[in-house]
């Protein structure tokens, strides 16, 4: 897609209040990495590790799995892309409304696709040779049990599936699937460090699957496609994992709070999610417009999320903040429904 994703406020020449457009940590970049990161400037005098393998072994000790079972990645997008170059020319199932990338990674490698309803996944079938999956979903938040997906893995073993867990970390919901690798090796995790630990400039993801997919994944990657500082930025992470794992109750109440608030505005249906982020029905095909009109007027930016595959231009997407920014939207969205 390239263009039309969220945190898009490049395109409007505006000092932005707030953004609700990204699903990322609300209270920024920690300071402790940012200090860590300016010490390891000089560092970029070298080359990164080609694989960044140092990186891959601490997340595979925090994982508890081998490190031949991760690969590092320029972010998730470059897993989806990798990924899809192993099906060449094959079939793909893919759950709408969904992250685009996956498609996009898809029709550049001339796969069958076939769609099916992301909501409704315990009642597909899959005949296909991969199935991607979003879980928890993005953008409405849907999530699907480990148990659910266990089912669907020993249901289908010659269907291999893709679960993106880039948003696991914003719900209380559901848990990982990586303890299924050990039994099943038609499964591949997406993990990305961008949304929880705010990010996103960095790009840095990771695949987590058999020794032998790694292997045939490794094939098709390019060298250094994971820069020095992002490298540095993993390390220092998971040498501080839980001291740096944001509380993540206090957000999904606030974005409880804030979707019983947008759903009591005039105009306004919200699609509950229980994750921080959740799409938004309108009354009329404004989407583009009103997220005009809080640019420009209230200088808060949300998610147009007409551009999702089944979607179209009554629905928005917003992430929760933090209660003194919430409200700032709330009083925009209620100054809209009154015009």
């Amino acid at each position: 897609m390239i263009y039309g994703h969220g945190d898009d406020g490049y395109r409007y020449n505006t000092l932005f209040k707030a953004n609700f457009s990204s699903n990322v940590w609300y209270e920024g970049t920690s300071e402790k990495l940012l200090s860590h990161l300016q010490e390891q400037l000089a560092t970029i005098a070298s080359y990164p590790t080609p694989n960044a393998d140092e990186l891959a072994t601490k997340i595979a000790a925090h994982h508890q799995v081998q490190p031949e079972q991760i690969l590092m990645t320029n972010g998730a997008t470059e897993a989806f892309y990798l990924i899809a170059t192993l099906f060449f020319e094959k079939s793909v199932a893919i759950g709408i409304p969904t992250f685009a990338e996956y498609e996009d990674a898809c029709v550049r490698n001339q796969m069958k696709i076939n769609y099916f309803d992301r909501s409704a996944l315990t009642k597909a079938s899959f005949d296909e040779d991969l199935v991607f999956l979003c879980n928890p979903n993005n953008p409405d938040g849907f999530s699907t049990s480990v148990s659910e997906i266990k089912e669907l893995l020993t249901t289908y073993p010659k269907t291999v599936f893709v679960i993106d867990e880039a948003y696991i970390d914003f719900t209380i919901e559901i848990a990982s699937c990586v303890s299924l690798l050990e039994a099943f090796d038609n499964l591949i995790i997406v993990k990305s460090l961008t949304k929880l630990f705010t990010i996103p400039g960095l790009r840095l993801g990771y695949i987590v699957c058999p020794e032998t997919i790694k292997t045939r994944l490794q094939q098709s990657k390019m060298p250094w496609s994971v820069n020095t500082m992002a490298i540095e930025a993993g390390k220092y992470i998971y040498d501080h994992y839980e001291a740096m794992k944001p509380n993540m109750s206090v957000l999904l109440k606030y974005s409880r709070m804030l979707q019983q608030q947008v759903n009591a505005i005039n105009g306004f249906k919200v699609i509950f999610s229980t994750t921080n982020y959740f799409l938004v029905k309108l009354d009329t095909p404004d989407a583009a417009k009103l997220k005009d009109y809080l640019a420009h007027h209230h200088q808060l930016l949300i998610r147009d999320a007409s551009n999702f595959r089944s979607l179209d231009a009554h629905y928005i997407r917003i992430a929760s903040q933090c209660p003194q920014k919430n409200e700032l939207l709330i009083n925009a969205l209620q100054a809209w429904s009154i015009q």
